[in-house]
């Protein structure tokens, strides 16, 4: 009897198991999917893409006179590579992309450029709290891209602020 009811006590708790984690697959992919829609919509988010984030700290100024021209706004600042910050911006993904000065741009994209001068920083790791060093100190050039057809107006004001900042010549297409 005791294992008749051990039995049955483990096929609950299993029912009881596979019940709860097809809601939590749920809530996940519905996460997941108001996450995508949030990111692809940015209605009220200037999306920032670098490929060296080492360099994202130099543009705080930049960031700090933009949040006081449009304090609703939020600014999301990602990292990945030059191929993946192109497609990004291609999609719409990203308002604004960071690249090296030598990337190579497709020659079908049809985009703004500016070029402009920015420190390199230590990087504070999110685990753990360790700073990750530059090994270069100074400068590195960098091409700031952004599709102006699709760009905001929020898009628009942060090229604005970066150019007020920094001196930057026009390389665009």
């Amino acid at each position: 009897m005791q294992d008749v009811l051990l039995l049955v006590t483990m096929a609950v708790t299993f029912a009881f198991g596979w019940f709860l984690m097809g809601k939590l697959d749920c809530f996940f992919e519905s996460n997941r999917h108001m996450q995508e829609l949030l990111l692809s919509s940015g209605e009220n988010t200037l999306r920032l893409g670098f490929c060296n984030p080492t360099v994202a700290d130099s543009i705080t100024n930049v960031l700090e006179q933009y949040s006081k021209l449009y304090p609703d706004i939020s600014v999301h600042i990602f990292c990945g590579s030059e191929e993946e910050l192109l497609k990004g911006l291609s999609a719409g993904k990203f308002n604004v992309i960071f690249l090296s000065e030598n990337a190579e741009i497709p020659a079908h994209m049809h985009y703004n450029s500016k070029m402009v001068s920015l420190n390199y920083t230590p990087v504070v790791m999110k685990y753990g709290g360790l700073p990750i060093e530059p090994i270069a100190n100074g400068h590195i050039t960098q091409k700031v891209l952004w599709i102006g057809e699709i760009a905001s107006t929020f898009a628009i004001c942060f090229i604005k602020c970066l150019e007020d900042h920094f001196a930057v010549p026009t390389l665009g297409k």
